[in-house]
């Protein structure tokens, strides 16, 4: 069995099928709730009208469980994805338009009452296609290590069901993994991107990801195959306007940049790397000493990291001269 076909029989992911399966939507376009979406003829907002629909009636049909509730949160999630795609950058949607999609909403949870699924919007909308990935995942991976966890328990089957957990998450770890490069100093440790709960989240790479010991028949959450994701490597250089550029990563979040490198340049029009400079003995902790000299009027700019032995030899010697 692959992966996929593994992921596919996850509550979650029949869920997010049903939401998605626009061969179903013409079955719901004749429903009452949906006449003024419908009337709109837009082609847009009739699919998200018919996804909302279909993914609410069939959640409701579950008792008030984590599986409603999980499938309550990526409702939630997947319209608010869906807003900011058409009404905020496509502008596919009028304001007016997505009205009706709130007002649906607002609908269904009176006629479903007790089984009810509130609307939450998200309030930090900037990166919702990757908190998503995470919810998604993480809610999988808990439905998955339950089943390995019973297979343990009552000792069946234990090589199958839990290699297949094992197998899950190597996948998503390294996905997560690569996709997230390095964390920015100032990536907060609850960033929505990165953080569902306490025990899935990508600050945490071996408590969000385990595995299954084999030997000892326990699932796992310190193997040293997890590593980390790293902050990113930062530089410190000088702006053309003389003002210090502290915490530029090297690699960015979510993306591989390429490592900024100072560079300055000489009178005689020669370009002098930070690297180059640092590779000589230096008698002080690296700084950066910003000195204007005037010659014939003319204001010239040099930048420092730091003394050589060489340099303060040199300069005791020109002093010596004078």
């Amino acid at each position: 069995m692959t992966i996929e076909e593994y992921e596919e029989k996850c509550p979650l992911s029949k869920f997010i099928k049903r939401v998605k399966d626009e061969s179903i939507y013409k079955s719901f376009e004749s429903m009452p709730k949906l006449h003024s979406i419908v009337q709109t003829n837009n082609d847009i907002i009739k699919k998200i009208g018919c996804g909302l629909y279909s993914g609410y009636n069939y959640l409701s049909a579950f008792p008030h469980n984590k599986e409603r509730t999980d499938f309550c949160n990526y409702l939630n999630l997947w319209l608010d994805e869906q807003k900011i795609t058409h009404v905020n950058n496509e502008n596919k949607i009028a304001e007016n338009e997505w009205d009706l999609i709130e007002e649906l909403w607002n609908n269904l949870k009176v006629v479903y009452g007790s089984v009810r699924c509130d609307r939450h919007e998200e309030e930090n909308t900037l990166e919702i296609k990757k908190r998503i990935k995470l919810m998604v995942y993480c809610v999988n991976r808990d439905y998955f290590k339950d089943v390995c966890s019973r297979a343990i328990n009552y000792n069946y089957n234990t090589g199958s069901m839990c290699s297949d957990f094992s197998r899950f998450t190597d996948k998503y770890y390294a996905k997560f993994w690569i996709e997230s490069g390095c964390f920015d100093d100032t990536i907060n440790p609850n960033d929505h991107r990165y953080y569902i709960s306490e025990n899935c989240n990508l600050h945490n790479m071996s408590i969000t990801f385990p595995k299954f010991d084999s030997t000892s028949k326990k699932i796992v959450y310190d193997d040293i195959s997890r590593k980390p994701i790293q902050q990113c490597k930062n530089t410190k250089i000088i702006s053309d306007d003389g003002a210090s550029l502290d915490n530029n990563p090297a690699f960015k979040v979510d993306g591989q940049a390429a490592p900024v490198r100072a560079e300055t340049t000489s009178s005689l029009g020669e370009t002098v790397s930070e690297h180059s400079r640092s590779d000589s003995t230096q008698l002080a902790p690296p700084s950066q000493i910003e000195l204007t000299l005037t010659e014939n009027g003319t204001s010239k700019t040099i930048y420092y990291t730091g003394l050589s032995t060489l340099g303060v030899v040199f300069s005791s010697m020109v002093l010596y001269k004078v």
